[in-house]
């Protein structure tokens, strides 16, 4: 099996499993309700474009904890010697819960099983919660892109080295 294949991945919990186009409009209206695209002004329509859009280099998954959606992950690879975390979401209710860590610990164990050297994130700014988050996973703040998605904000562009 390829890194990152689309297949169903069962984890802690909850099942990775291919996000089907059938699913972007509502998984984009739950997004938009959430930091930072709201924050950023995403629209429903955008988000749903991206998560339906055909791209050959961008895995994209839904946690599903059997009845329901839990989240969503997007992964890009290649991508700078690495595999990139375009798209990284635990919906409410799920929090707090440790699925975000279990996504990002199959992540690096499918980059890793790859030959990849790097795990790369962007996360905004001003989102204090996500930022924590991912150092706490071990990844550090490499520079920040200046009005990337928004004039006036900042990405900063996240590394975890895979070993």
């Amino acid at each position: 099996m390829s890194a990152f294949a689309l297949d169903r991945h069962p984890l802690a919990g909850f099942d990775l499993r291919p996000l089907v186009p059938a699913e972007a409009a509502d998984t984009a209206r739950a997004l938009v309700a959430l930091d930072p695209w709201r924050t950023l002004g995403f629209s429903a329509e955008a988000l749903q474009r991206y998560l339906g859009r055909d791209d050959p280099g961008l895995s994209r998954f839904m946690a599903d904890c059997g009845d329901w959606p839990a989240g969503v992950l997007a992964v890009r690879r290649p991508w700078l010697r690495g595999a990139y975390i375009e798209l990284l979401a635990v919906f409410p209710d799920q929090q707090g819960r440790g699925m975000g860590k279990t996504m990002l610990d199959w992540a690096c164990g499918q980059a890793k099983a790859a030959g990849e050297t790097n795990l790369w994130a962007c996360v905004s700014d001003f989102n204090t919660p996500a930022r924590a988050f991912y150092a706490r996973q071990g990844f550090t703040e490499v520079a920040p892109l200046p009005d990337l998605v928004s004039p006036g904000r900042a990405e900063i562009l996240l590394r975890k080295r895979v070993e």
